[in-house]
């Protein structure tokens, strides 16, 4: 009798998946902070002008990292949908200089509420889960709106990933 070996295959991203909350990166640069949402099944991140969240720094590869939203199947049959990170993009194709979560080198991490993922030499994303509550419903509200929408553009650069928010009068 042979054990099934675990299994992690990457599966689209669809509105039922936003049902029980969001799931948001705080993006840390010297100079910004900044919220995205997550809403779809890959979100790149890296130098080039290509990448879902494009950054400046140095240290960081043109695909630095893949976040895909992936189904996990376990030895026992357990199955379990997340965010993962990749280190570049993936298999033979990593960055140059690595992904770290909470200070150790990684190529392959699920991403869980509140890990802290270092690039390079400044840039620092915090990942979270926000369920729906009473006390979260403003903040996932904010991140949901239209106008918190990111998408990549082919002139996009790192402030381009900004979340305002437009409803206070400055």
């Amino acid at each position: 009798m042979t054990a099934e070996k675990s299994k992690l295959t990457l599966v689209n991203f669809n509105k039922t998946n936003l049902l029980e909350g969001r799931h948001i990166l705080i993006v840390e640069s010297p100079d910004s902070r900044r919220a995205v949402s997550l809403n779809t099944s890959v979100f790149s991140i890296g130098r080039h002008p290509s990448n879902s969240l494009v950054v400046s720094d140095k240290l960081i590869s043109r695909h630095h990292a893949t976040i895909a939203w992936m189904r996990y199947t376990g030895k026992f049959g357990q199955v379990d949908y997340s965010y993962w990170i990749i280190d570049g993009k993936g298999k033979r194709q990593r960055s140059r200089n690595g992904i770290f979560i909470h200070g150790q080198k990684k190529t392959l991490h699920r991403l869980d509420s509140g890990d802290i993922i270092s690039l390079g030499k400044s840039i620092k994303i915090t990942y979270n889960f926000i369920t729906y509550s009473s006390e979260t419903t403003g903040f996932i509200n904010y991140c949901d709106t239209q106008k918190q929408q990111y998408s990549a553009k082919s002139e996009s650069n790192y402030m381009d990933t900004i979340v305002k928010d437009f409803s206070s009068k400055e």
